[in-house]
């Protein structure tokens, strides 16, 4: 059986089209998860600009390329594994992607957002793939933010083998409306993993929604970690930062 693992869940600002403050804040986060004793820390969804920023196209970067090497010089330097959302350029297309990165420092696994939302989808491409790779002794897979909201890809990445799903994940509300979202998503995972030896670790940020079609809502925190049969393992906190850290088995 494998050992206990440590995860951290870097619940960081998001600054909207700040690329290099963003890249300093994700940076910080996984220095804390390191003295944290973290085995792997997650990092929340479109973190180089905020999900739907108008500066996503210039910002994004092809994968690997030069942040991902800086996530990959830390997580060696600092022996664990980093999981990033991440805007990809390929060619002329930018895709909403999540990373993995090994304690090693190498790209183990990479998936790009398949159930965009249609509002996303005039700025992301949408994904086509999924995998399932090993991470120290599980089957474990990426997704991203509503790839969760419908049972299509988290159903075929369990049947895949899937036992551990990195999320990194970006939920914007109305002011006001946080306690509201946070339980409806706190449900909407809970049925992704009743009657499944299967947890969901998702991080989401914090911080205000400035540019774009969504300006004016709120990155509201609360990120989640769902276990086995649907328990509730752990909630962030409201509109604050937070390194957060659970113990799965």
């Amino acid at each position: 059986m494998p050992k206990g693992l440590r995860v951290g869940l870097g619940q960081v600002r998001v600054r909207m089209g700040d690329k290099k403050a963003n890249v300093a804040e994700l940076l910080r986060a996984v220095e804390e998860a390191a003295r944290a004793r973290c085995d792997v820390v997650v990092l929340p969804e479109c973190s180089l600009v905020g999900w739907l920023s108008p500066s996503a196209r210039s910002a994004s970067e092809p994968i690997p390329g030069p942040v991902t090497r800086k996530f990959q010089a830390a997580a060696k330097r600092r022996g664990l594994a980093i999981v990033v959302g991440l805007e990809e350029r390929d060619g002329d297309r930018v895709y909403n992607t999540a990373v993995m990165i090994d304690r090693r420092g190498d790209v183990v696994a990479k998936h790009r957002k398949i159930d965009e939302l249609e509002i996303g989808l005039r700025v992301y491409t949408r994904g086509r793939s999924l995998s399932v790779f090993d991470f120290e002794g599980r089957p474990a897979a990426l997704s991203i933010c509503a790839d969760s909201w419908k049972p299509t890809v988290t159903d075929a990445l369990y049947g895949m083998g899937a036992r551990l799903i990195f999320s990194p994940s970006a939920w914007a509300v109305e002011p006001g409306g946080e306690a509201t979202n946070i339980a409806w998503i706190r449900e909407t995972y809970r049925q992704r993993a009743v009657g499944r030896d299967l947890s969901i670790v998702s991080p989401n940020g914090v911080g205000p929604v400035t540019e774009g079609p969504w300006k004016g809502r709120i990155l509201q925190g609360n990120s989640l970690v769902t276990g086995p049969d649907g328990a509730a393992l752990l909630t962030g906190p409201t509109n604050e930062p937070a390194l957060l850290t659970v113990a799965l088995k």
